[in-house]
């Protein structure tokens, strides 16, 4: 049976695989009894006594539809719409009302997410953002607009370090910790130890590789035979493909037994099937492979798969998420509030249930934050109480927290291998806490 995507978080993964790319301000402040801060500062955009305007940049099915990606089920925008009038029951957020601006949104480019963001910061002013921004594209909002920004993924040191005007939240590890963490799951399986490994990455991911990857691997010892990186070659398919076919003769001819790959998982597999060469074991950091529906959509054979184990963040089962009470809420308001289309549990698949997992998430994290931010809410205010928050619980989230220099949420790594009889990647074992 085909599996279907019901929310944005599997269809990105579809359309970053197939696109083959990685996907305060200086006020003076105190610190207000409440953890967060006050700052000498007029509200911040977005901000009136009684509301506060939450932006969401998202898809929808029609929309995947069109772009060739199969959809069904909740779109982004009833999703938030059920929550926020849920919450809006419960008193809102900080003494306030939440207004939804939604803009719908398909990952494809620069373009696209530098229209959605200008639409959100300043033709609909709104307090903070949510989205499904790749790479370096979400500080438009933290970088240029001042606009704090919940992803649900993407942090790095790097765009931290960039985002100088708002906050840069992520529910999902941030960048450079999933490839620590990933590399140490590894390393800690035995998987690397006595091999002959090549190490391939993108482009997007040479500092992380160059900065966290290499040393890691140095320190453990790891006889790494040859270096594979690919360059950025844009949109020009045929040069991509025809440096990937080069590249993998390099991995055939160097002797590796292992090729370790810090990037995106869709690129090299179509390599690795196209030149029909397969090392002994395939290791990658990229929750991409956990998507059956990326398999299904970039023509990733069962066959290409088998020797390939993934050490990413941790994606609970379904059978967890069913066990999740956050989830069981998320799912419940979206039900009451459009019961024609509800979701059952029981029937939706393990990918269905993530995605709305992520987005709740997303969600309840700006809720929480905004709580802690207290009435007066400043861009320094609002940093401030997200930072403060500690230990979250949040929805799909197994382990989170966030902190003084640690912006995105997720604290749990897993590892996976593939399962024949079910054509998937599956866990090898529990979560475990990240390295470092």
């Amino acid at each position: 049976m085909r599996p279907r995507l019901r929310v944005s978080v599997p269809a990105v993964a579809v359309l970053v695989a197939v696109a083959g790319c990685s996907v305060s301000s200086g006020t003076p402040k105190e610190t207000s009894s409440n953890g967060g801060s006050k700052a000498a500062a007029a509200p911040a955009r977005g901000v009136t006594a009684t509301t506060v305007k939450l932006g969401v940049a998202g898809t929808d099915p029609a929309a995947l539809k069109a772009v060739g990606i199969p959809a069904d089920g909740p779109a982004t925008k009833d999703l938030y719409t059920a929550w926020i009038a849920a919450q809006n029951k419960r008193g809102g957020t900080g003494g306030r009302q939440i207004e939804l601006a939604f803009q719908p949104f398909l990952p494809t480019g620069p373009a696209a997410a530098q229209s959605a963001c200008v639409a959100l910061a300043k033709d609909q002013g709104v307090f903070a953002a949510i989205g499904i921004f790749t790479g370096d594209t979400p500080l438009c909002f933290t970088q240029t607009e001042g606009v704090p920004y919940i992803g649900l993924w993407g942090q790095s040191a790097d765009r931290d370090a960039k985002s100088t005007k708002a906050p840069f939240l992520a529910v999902e590890m941030a960048d450079d910790r999933q490839r620590k963490a990933g590399v140490q799951a590894l390393l800690d399986q035995g998987l690397l130890t006595g091999h002959k490994v090549a190490l391939y990455w993108e482009a997007q991911d040479d500092a992380v590789t160059k900065d966290v990857v290499k040393p890691l691997l140095k320190a453990a010892g790891v006889d790494v035979v040859v270096e594979t990186p690919l360059p950025n070659l844009g949109t020009d398919q045929a040069a991509q493909n025809q440096a990937m076919d080069t590249i993998v003769e390099k991995l055939k001819s160097s002797g590796a037994d292992t090729v370790l790959n810090t990037s995106n998982f869709a690129g090299l597999m179509n390599a690795l099937q196209r030149k029909s060469w397969l090392p002994r074991q395939i290791l990658a950091t990229s929750q991409q492979a956990l998507s059956p529906a990326v398999m299904q959509t970039t023509g990733i054979k069962p066959a290409t798969m088998a020797p390939l184990v993934v050490a990413a963040p941790y994606a609970p089962t379904k059978a967890e998420l069913t066990a999740d009470p956050g989830l069981v809420q998320c799912v419940t308001e979206y039900n009451d509030a459009f019961p024609a289309a509800r979701v059952d549990p029981a029937a939706a698949s393990a990918e269905t249930l993530s995605g709305i997992a992520h987005q709740c998430a997303a969600f309840r994290l700006f809720v929480q934050a905004t709580d802690k931010a207290g009435k007066d809410i400043t861009l320094d205010g609002w940093k401030a109480a997200a930072e403060g928050l500690g230990k979250v619980t949040l929805p799909g989230v197994p382990m989170g927290s966030l902190g003084p220099g640690k912006h995105s949420v997720g604290d749990a790594v897993g590892v996976y291998r593939f399962d024949s009889a079910t054509a998937q990647m599956v866990p090898a074992g529990p979560a475990v806490a990240a390295a470092g």
